[in-house]
């Protein structure tokens, strides 16, 4: 049978699989985000060191993106996507080992490794156009996001119902919950179709080196606006559960405001890219940055829970 008939077919098929892993095993990191400044604030010996787990996450993250690119560019997605359920599944074993021993060096280290399952979980949406025909190609992101709302809800709620399920330390039922999720990835991935990427789809002369884009001025002020809108994303969702907590409220209400969040972070990307084609990126992107720093000035505005719900809504969406 002709191959290109089928793909259709499997592109459909791996879309279906990327919606629901990008909805169960993607939960697990709105559960890291909401947990991982309260357990290092929980372990460390000075509170400073608090939302560092969340930066060894983000690390781990950088470092080991170009790694799964070239194990999936050679062996094909479902193994770099595996090596993520692997980091994470791990990264959840060596925290709550960490919890339970009270050793903040080893819930770092676990971190590290959950840095990987999110490297991972960053393919999922180019993923989802390899085998799509290029009417599906829109839809098929589409969905995969639509998964993340999905995660968004069941992550948060996830905290709730594990986070005191072992008294004796808090916070290491929901870490045991997210080696459960990435295990339920593993039998996900069973159903993808691994196709290979084609061989030397240019040519060894086309194509710009890395310096060469770097001196490219729409590039460079492309990769400022992202470093910019990260940082701040990852500041004020990173010190907000702690803020939450600290000002007398419950960790159940900082799950439910980092829901809010990432359910803000995903619904504009179903019609980002109409408003893109409309009114162009530089605009948009400006925008993005004004309701970022409107986020900021909602956040400092007060400490009630109506401040912290509309400063990480408003940081979703600017995102």
């Amino acid at each position: 049978m002709n191959t290109a008939t089928k793909s259709p077919d499997y592109g459909k098929r791996n879309v279906l699989v990327l919606v629901v892993a990008q909805a169960i095993i993607g939960a697990q990191m709105p559960i890291q985000f909401t947990l991982g400044g309260l357990s290092g604030q929980m372990l460390a010996s000075n509170p400073c060191w608090a939302t560092l787990p969340i930066t060894i996450i983000v690390l781990g993250s950088m470092f080991s993106a170009p790694v799964i690119a070239q194990i999936m560019q050679r062996y094909g997605r479902v193994v770099g996507f595996y090596v993520g359920i692997a980091g994470g599944c791990t990264g959840a074993v060596i925290s709550a080992a960490g919890l339970w021993l009270g050793s903040f060096n080893l819930f770092l280290l676990g971190s590290l490794f959950t840095g990987i399952y999110m490297s991972a979980q960053g393919f999922f949406r180019f993923a989802a156009t390899d085998l799509a025909t290029p009417e599906f190609r829109p839809k098929a992101i589409s969905w995969v996001m639509a998964g993340g709302l999905v995660a968004a809800i069941i992550g948060p709620q996830l905290v709730k119902l594990t986070q005191d399920s072992i008294s004796v330390v808090p916070f290491v039922g929901s870490y045991i919950a997210i080696v459960v999720l990435n295990l339920f990835g593993a039998v996900i991935f069973l159903f993808y179709h691994n196709a290979r990427p084609k061989e030397e789809r240019l040519a060894p002369e086309s194509g710009r080196s890395r310096l060469q884009m770097l001196k490219t001025p729409r590039i460079l002020v492309a990769m400022i606006c992202a470093m910019v809108s990260y940082s701040l994303m990852n500041l004020v969702m990173t010190s907000t559960p702690l803020a939450v907590v600290g000002c007398g409220y419950t960790t159940d209400n900082a799950a439910d405001i980092v829901s809010a969040h990432v359910l803000a972070m995903f619904i504009p990307s179903f019609f980002t890219g109409h408003l893109i084609a409309r009114f162009g990126t530089e605009k948009i992107i400006s925008v993005g940055l004004l309701i970022l720093m409107s986020a900021g000035l909602v956040g400092l505005a007060g400490v009630e829970i109506e401040n912290f719900y509309a400063a990480l809504i408003l940081l979703g969406i600017g995102w």
